[in-house]
């Protein structure tokens, strides 16, 4: 699947519960924190938590997985933005049954004190103005 989001050429591979970002050299979670990859579909709802726990959460999958998963910066993140004509905005043939809202982001807000960056995947923009008790849904990242 070749698409080009947010002006970034991007390559993205699905296999299985993993997705490869061959230009970005990253692997994604297919499925949001939460959800469970079946047959093609995420099912389950995602996990909306607030940022203190997502330390937390990350955690428990390293040690259940041995990988380095980590949150996304929102570079990162913003480029699974796909505009297109409905929600959620992403390609949802690779990333099925995505949250269609906010997404947490490893990036502090560098204009606004204490405040995150976030990625909506309803609108396909970018949110600054995040606070940390606010409960988003979590995809995570890892290095290639």
């Amino acid at each position: 699947h070749k698409l080009t989001a947010q002006g970034h050429e991007t390559t993205l591979v699905a296999q299985g519960p993993i997705v490869t970002d061959v230009m970005g050299g990253l692997d994604w979670m297919r499925c949001s924190i939460g959800q469970v990859l079946n047959e093609e579909r995420c099912s389950g709802k995602p996990l909306l938590i607030p940022y203190a726990t997502v330390d937390e959460v990350i955690s428990r999958i390293q040690s259940n997985t041995g990988s380095r998963w980590r949150l996304p910066t929102l570079s990162e993140l913003e480029r699974l933005v796909v505009e297109q004509d409905s929600p959620p905005m992403i390609a949802t043939g690779i990333f099925p049954d995505t949250y269609q809202g906010l997404y947490w982001t490893s990036d502090i807000n560098w204009i606004v004190r204490e405040r995150w960056w976030g990625v909506n995947f309803y609108t396909g923009h970018r949110y600054g103005r995040v606070v940390g008790d606010q409960t988003l849904a979590v995809r995570l990242v890892l290095d290639r």
